[in-house]
């Protein structure tokens, strides 16, 4: 028996029309407020993981057209059947309320910066044991290559700081990731309400240009890295499932 494959979560819709044409032959059920969005197992519609994340980015963009406010799974997850799966909305009815009264009505748009013209050639571990004739001068360039990094980490935090101020009239929040290794691109997210997506992609343009980054931005999305709801595994749904009642 194919068991439900959940893909999202949306709250107060009333006579909704989801796509039901490929990739997903979708199928909502709704427990008062809270709907869950799911479709038959995966397994026998999609043999790479690449056809398949291209078949949900897919499914992403006739969701956005709706307008509607999604909460992704951020982690693919079945469960055993519908029945279960009604339990699950009233289980996390809370949970579920949270999340949607921090992202209802907006989207998240990711953005990549690098400074432009950047010539940066990765150094592997391996490299700085080169040419080197005792473990003191090795760990000397390993030193130097840590205060590189440190050096780009103060110089990222500072320019997510500037970024943030200037967009903080169209945002409702933030996220970023302190790049790891020397010459990486800085990745950051946006929460912004749908109102204001105008102003927010029209300052991004300008301050781009302003402070000399190249960029590689994309949305809008449903709002994946911000919503702090997390589905437990089916192993865990099937453990809870022996107390349902």
């Amino acid at each position: 028996m194919k068991r439900p494959y959940l893909l999202g979560f949306i709250r107060n819709c009333t006579d909704l029309d989801l796509p039901c044409d490929p990739p997903f032959p979708t199928e909502l059920t709704t427990v008062g407020a809270h709907s869950v969005i799911w479709c038959k197992s995966l397994t026998e519609m999609f043999t790479t993981k690449q056809d398949f994340l291209a078949a949900m980015l897919q499914w992403l963009e006739q969701i956005q057209e709706l307008q509607l406010t999604v909460l992704p799974i951020q982690s693919g997850v079945s469960v055993v059947n519908e029945v279960h799966l009604v339990e699950l909305l009233r289980t996390y009815e809370q949970e579920l309320d949270l999340c949607f009264d921090k992202v209802e009505g907006c989207s998240e748009y990711c953005l990549t910066i690098s400074e432009t013209n950047q010539e940066f050639t990765p150094v592997a571990y391996s490299a700085l044991r080169e040419h080197v004739q005792s473990g003191r001068e090795y760990l000397d360039q390993l030193r130097m290559r840590h205060q590189l990094i440190e050096r780009e980490v103060v110089q990222t935090r500072e320019v997510v700081s500037q970024f943030c101020v200037r967009l903080t009239p169209w945002i409702k929040n933030y996220w970023s990731e302190i790049p790891q290794t020397q010459g990486a691109g800085i990745n950051l997210g946006f929460l912004v309400p749908n109102a204001s997506k105008h102003g927010f992609i029209k300052e991004l343009k300008i301050l781009l240009d302003e402070v000399g980054f190249t960029d590689e931005w994309n949305g809008p999305w449903p709002p994946f890295h911000f919503s702090s709801f997390s589905l437990k595994p089916e192993s865990y749904l099937i453990h809870k499932s022996l107390n349902w009642r």
